[in-house]
C-alpha cells in the first residue's frame, strides 16, 4: 500500500548547486540565479476584457510570491521560462504597457532578467521594444542550460556531464492515492517537480497553467525524484511504489471557453 506523507518541506536542496522552493521556484545559488517557469503576470489586462475574468486576489498573490523571492534570495539574475502574455511581443495598449512593467519590476536593483522561450520568434515584437529583453531558445547558467519545450522528457547529452537541462515546459503532474472522506478509494492529482537524472523539470509558477498529462512513475528512469507540491510544501513522492494512474484520470481536459463547441473528433 503506498503511504503518501505531507511533510512540512519548504526547500529541497537536490545539490550544492539547485534548490528548490515551495513557492514553485528554483534557486542556483552557485549563480545567484532564481529561476520560474510560466509566470504569466501579464495576463491580467487581457482577462479583464473578458466575460470571465480572474479574481484580482490570485494576480496580487503572485506578485508577492515573487516579491518574496527577491527579498530571501537576492538573485543577480532572474531566468523566465515561457512567455509572459500569449503572443507577447506583438500586445498593444494596456497589455503592452502591463508587459513593460512587468519587466522594470523584475529588473529592479540592476537584477539581470534573460527569457527563455520555445519559440522565440513568436514572444518578439514591437511590446518589447525598450525592455531590455531578446527571448532566446536557450541559456546556460552554470553548469546547466534552460529550456521551455512541451512535451520533452528524452533529452539529448547534455555538455558537460556534471549539469543538466532545467525544462519549463513540460509541468509534472502526479496522482497520489489517498482515502476519501468515508475511507473511500480517492486521488489526488499534484503538480511537481521532477527530476528524471537527465532533467530537472519545474511546475508553472502560477495554479492555473498545470499541466493536462499525469506522469506514468512506470515510465520514469529508475534515478528519477520527484516532490509534490500542496499549500506550499514539498513532499518528497516514493516513486517506485506509486500505484499506476487509473486511466480515467490519465490526462485532464481544458474547460471550454464561453461561446465555443467542442472540437469534433477526426474521421
Amino acid at each position: 500500500m503506498f503511504q503518501w506523507k505531507q511533510e512540512a518541506i519548504v526547500q529541497v536542496q537536490l545539490s550544492e548547486d539547485v534548490v528548490l522552493d515551495s513557492r514553485r521556484a528554483l534557486w542556483l545559488p552557485r549563480q545567484k540565479t532564481l529561476v520560474l517557469s510560466d509566470l504569466f503576470f501579464g495576463l491580467g489586462a487581457a482577462r479583464r476584457r473578458r466575460p470571465d475574468p480572474l479574481p484580482a486576489t490570485p494576480h496580487l498573490e503572485i506578485w508577492e510570491r515573487v516579491f518574496s523571492l527577491l527579498d530571501d534570495y537576492a538573485p543577480d539574475q532572474v531566468a523566465l521560462l515561457g512567455d509572459l502574455k500569449p503572443s507577447q511581443g506583438a500586445v498593444e495598449g494596456e497589455e503592452a504597457e502591463e508587459l513593460r512593467t512587468i519587466f522594470r519590476k523584475l529588473k529592479g536593483g540592476g537584477r539581470k532578467v534573460v527569457q527563455v522561450v520555445g519559440h522565440p520568434e513568436r514572444s518578439t515584437g514591437p511590446a518589447l521594444d525598450g525592455t531590455g529583453i531578446v527571448p532566446v531558445e536557450q541559456h546556460r547558467v552554470g553548469s546547466f542550460t534552460l529550456m521551455h519545450r512541451r512535451r520533452i522528457f528524452v533529452y539529448p547529452r547534455h555538455d558537460p556531464t556534471n549539469g543538466f537541462w532545467i525544462n519549463g515546459g513540460v509541468h509534472p503532474l502526479f496522482a497520489i492515492p489517498r482515502p476519501g472522506p468515508q475511507s473511500e478509494p480517492d486521488w489526488l492529482r499534484l503538480p511537481a517537480f521532477l527530476y528524471t537524472g537527465f532533467a530537472l523539470v519545474m511546475p508553472p509558477f502560477v495554479s492555473y497553467a498545470q499541466g493536462f498529462e499525469v506522469i506514468q512513475p512506470e515510465r520514469l528512469p529508475r534515478q528519477a525524484k520527484a516532490w509534490s507540491l500542496l499549500a506550499d510544501r514539498l513532499s518528497p513522492l516514493g516513486l517506485a511504489a506509486l500505484p499506476p494512474t487509473p486511466e480515467h484520470l490519465r490526462t485532464l481536459t481544458r474547460p471550454l471557453r464561453k461561446g465555443k463547441e467542442p472540437a469534433k473528433p477526426e474521421e
